[in-house]
């Protein structure tokens, strides 16, 4: 039998492989790696608990550091891994870290690298997710992109068409697989909420957590507050930066611990609204109709933007209350949740099959 070996590290990473890794485990000898580069309970366990995941067979724990000291230590503990199980292919997800450490790591001794998520672009070099997702395209034997706009990015930088399958986004199998599940969750009468009172928020891309952006990310979130119910799972970079930089949040925003799955998705289905600077969640709430406001400037789920249900509001203090305005009023919400959502299904069955045909040729 063929082997698989997954490499992930993060929350994300870890929602858009659960439709994936039943269907590895079914067809291949799996084995699954976990970076360590999420470690807390609430970004990390609980997500292999609420989706019914196996444990992985190996555990790096590189924990938290700086960009070169945390690849270092994936390079430096994957690397013996992969000599002992050889795998057929290594898969890795997305823009983190640990995608392009552990992609770089199989690269440099011939394991053929799957890469699911390829050929998403923000153009916005200063983020390191972006410079992560272009190093792995470049050195990935399999590209599984999301759409055809993903696609004419690989294109685009010169890499071959042989390589490329538009598959659609595992993130989609994964909301809809999870959906009803997620209606159960208590999380509302936890939180004393009434559905469609409030605004949901995450934020947490480095970017938007520097002491040049958050100070009036922060200061426009206040006053939208004075106005809006606004509930936010803060995630713990942010709760860092929010401590470093000595912000306050207004008392009117319900900030709470970072949410497992299944609530993340019941808090955002009853949202009146969605405002976020998350790539993944950006999907999950096209599933489940919510509509989205971007706290970014670009977003690499462009068809989103394109088909109406996401809008880009930016992410500085002026340009965050003009959005809100436009995009929160009943005319600005009734246009997002009209708007045609191109959601397609079956991306984790069709990336299997595809790494099926390769270790089979």
């Amino acid at each position: 039998m063929a082997r698989v070996l997954t490499v992930l590290g993060t929350r994300p990473e870890i929602i858009k492989l659960s439709p994936v890794i039943p269907l590895l485990e079914e067809r291949f000898d799996h084995i699954l790696v976990h970076s360590g580069q999420h470690y807390s309970y609430e970004v990390d366990a609980i997500f292999f608990e609420e989706l019914s995941l196996p444990s992985p067979r190996y555990t790096l724990g590189v924990g938290s550091a700086q960009h070169g000291e945390q690849t270092a230590r994936i390079l430096a503990r994957l690397e013996p891994i992969l000599l002992q199980e050889r795998p057929d292919l290594v898969l890795v997800q997305g823009d983190t870290n640990t995608t392009m450490a552990g992609a770089l790591c199989a690269a440099k001794l011939g394991f053929p690298v799957v890469h699911l998520e390829a050929g998403g672009r923000s153009f916005n070099r200063a983020m390191p997710e972006e410079l992560n997702r272009i190093i792995v395209d470049h050195i990935a034997e399999i590209l599984l992109a999301a759409d055809e706009i993903a696609a004419a990015n690989l294109r685009a930088e010169g890499l071959p068409d042989e390589r490329i399958h538009v598959i659609g986004s595992t993130a989609i199998d994964a909301a809809l697989r999870h959906r009803e599940r997620a209606a159960t969750s208590t999380i509302l009468q936890q939180l004393e909420l009434t559905p469609g009172s409030y605004l949901a928020l995450t934020l947490h891309r480095a970017e938007n957590t520097e002491p040049t952006t958050l100070p009036g990310i922060v200061r426009a979130l206040n006053e939208l507050a004075e106005s809006y119910r606004i509930v936010f799972p803060v995630h713990p970079r942010t709760a860092a930066a929010l401590e470093r930089q000595g912000l306050q949040l207004s008392p009117h925003i319900l900030a709470i611990r970072p949410l497992g799955y299944l609530d993340t998705l019941c808090l955002v289905q009853s949202a009146q609204a969605l405002l976020t600077d998350s790539g993944g969640l950006q999907e999950e709430a096209a599933v489940l109709g919510t509509p989205i406001l971007l706290v970014r400037n670009e977003t690499e789920w462009r068809y989103l933007v394109d088909a109406g249900v996401a809008v880009l509001i930016g992410n500085s203090y002026e340009d965050i209350l003009a959005g809100a305005a436009t995009w929160l009023s009943p005319t600005g919400l009734s246009r997002l949740r009209n708007a045609r959502s191109p959601i397609v299904s079956g991306a984790a069955e069709r990336a299997v099959a595809i790494m099926e045909a390769a270790v089979n040729t």
